[in-house]
């Protein structure tokens, strides 16, 4: 079975992007496709700075949603990240 990751990037949990990405999962949902939809906007991030450390222990040194993360872009088929 397919699994599609959607990101929301936008800082408004309930906003237009929300509505958006909420019908795109009702679409996939009814062809019988698995989504799992992620609030990324709201959440703090660090960025990379390209220690390596990822490569060794298989995950980044700041333990944050990219962490939580990283197995569901594994896992989906499809990402669709929203464009906000």
């Amino acid at each position: 079975m397919s699994k599609v990751l959607l990101l929301n990037g936008s800082p408004h949990p309930q906003g237009c992007t929300a509505t958006a990405l909420d019908e795109m999962v009702k679409v996939f949902e009814a062809e019988g496709i698995e989504t799992k939809l992620v609030q990324v906007g709201t959440n703090d991030i660090r960025g990379c700075i390209a220690c390596g450390k990822c490569m060794q222990t298989g995950k980044c040194v700041f333990d944050d949603l990219v962490n939580e993360t990283a197995p569901e872009f594994e896992e989906a088929a499809i990402l669709q990240p929203s464009m906000s």
